[in-house]
């Protein structure tokens, strides 16, 4: 599973209908599912979709990759 995008998404106040929509504005389609599926699997989406989630959180680009932690 991928915990670093629900740890930032659940950190930020952002449900997977919200981040679906925000990485769709900013030019990337992605669908409630897809947030879910990434979330879910063992493996890492594509880095496009890492940038893109990273960019609608608001968070820099290389925390998708990183271990979550509390602050």
């Amino acid at each position: 599973m991928d915990p670093i995008i629900e740890f930032l998404r659940t950190r930020h106040g952002i449900d997977k209908y919200q981040l679906a929509y925000r990485a769709t504005a900013l030019g990337r389609p992605v669908a409630n599912t897809a947030v879910c599926r990434i979330e879910r699997t063992p493996r890492r989406p594509g880095i496009d979709a890492l940038v893109v989630i990273a960019v609608a959180l608001r968070v820099s680009p290389s925390a998708p990759l990183r271990e979550p932690t509390d602050p």
